[in-house]
């Protein structure tokens, strides 16, 4: 079982499946795309070195088929794929679901639906769909909290060495193929907030003191990035010049990657909360 469901930007949707009005016939560009591998060559070199790889953009192709079941609904169902396949509305969410899982990504109709042979009240047509970033993701997104958390590990022996009684961290798993980025919430109060990625041993501060109503946001994405904060008349703050010089955008990595949250004032870590979203992210579906 395949279906697809694209929804635009107003909200509008559509669904090629096995039944219903548009008929999926064959759907291609849901597993690898293209990749461009970057190398370097020295002189008198066997081969090359390798340097990196950019993978290009993923289109999309199903070919389908309008069920009508007279010529003026026929007419109705072309019109009202125009409409909302309308590629001036910029990209929309494209679903596309087999028998395993659901995968969504960001994608545009490049032509809208193109018309092909028609028998009796049946419409042949196929839609390219165009999707910038080619990674799939989570339908949904995954949002866990960092905690406090209390308590610690008790011996019957005295030992010299002292066990943390408390913690502000958690394990978060990328069940991805590549890293992903992450946007913080982090709710004060707190001085120079800190979330710390302990797996790969990058952080980012930002140097701030936030209120018990302010919410301090940040995004890691490529093309993105955004360090803001929100304030509780629901304005919104650009601090991103307050950020500490030795911080990174960091991503999770695949795999467990720990995160801590912290601040300069010890006593804010048990009042604050740290919310923390993101996507796994598939190089094919």
């Amino acid at each position: 079982m395949q279906k697809v469901t694209f929804v635009n930007t107003r909200g509008e949707s559509v669904v090629f499946g096995s039944s219903g009005p548009y008929v999926l016939q064959k759907i291609d560009g849901t597993a690898n795309v293209p990749a461009d591998i970057k190398s370097t060559k020295s002189p008198y070199q066997d081969g090359s070195s390798f340097v990196d790889i950019q993978l290009s953009d993923r289109n999309i192709s199903v070919e389908c088929f309008i069920n009508a079941r007279s010529q003026q609904e026929l007419y109705e169902r072309r019109r009202e794929l125009t409409r909302i396949l309308n590629n001036k509305m910029g990209p929309g969410r494209l679903v596309y679901t087999n028998s395993s899982r659901s995968y969504v990504i960001d994608a545009i109709a490049e032509e809208g639906a193109v018309f092909g042979e028609r028998y009796v009240h049946a419409n042949l047509f196929t839609v390219n769909f165009i999707a910038n970033d080619p990674y799939w993701r989570d339908e949904n997104q995954t949002v866990k909290g960092l905690r406090y958390e209390a308590g610690g590990l008790t011996f019957p022996l005295r030992l010299p060495t002292q066990f943390a009684q408390s913690s502000y961290r958690g394990n978060f798993v990328n069940s991805g193929d590549v890293d992903t980025p992450v946007e913080i919430w982090y709710q004060g109060p707190a001085t120079n907030p800190v979330v710390q990625n302990e797996t790969t041993g990058e952080y980012i501060k930002v140097n701030y003191e936030l209120k018990e109503t302010d919410t301090l946001i940040i995004n890691t994405a490529f093309g993105n990035k955004r360090v803001e904060v929100l304030n509780s008349d629901g304005t919104r703050t650009n601090v991103f010049h307050w950020i500490d010089l030795g911080s990174t955008f960091f991503q999770l990595a695949p795999g467990n990657n720990v995160l801590k949250y912290g601040s300069d004032k010890d006593s804010d870590q048990q009042a604050a909360t740290v919310t923390i979203y993101y996507n796994n992210r598939y190089q094919g579906g």
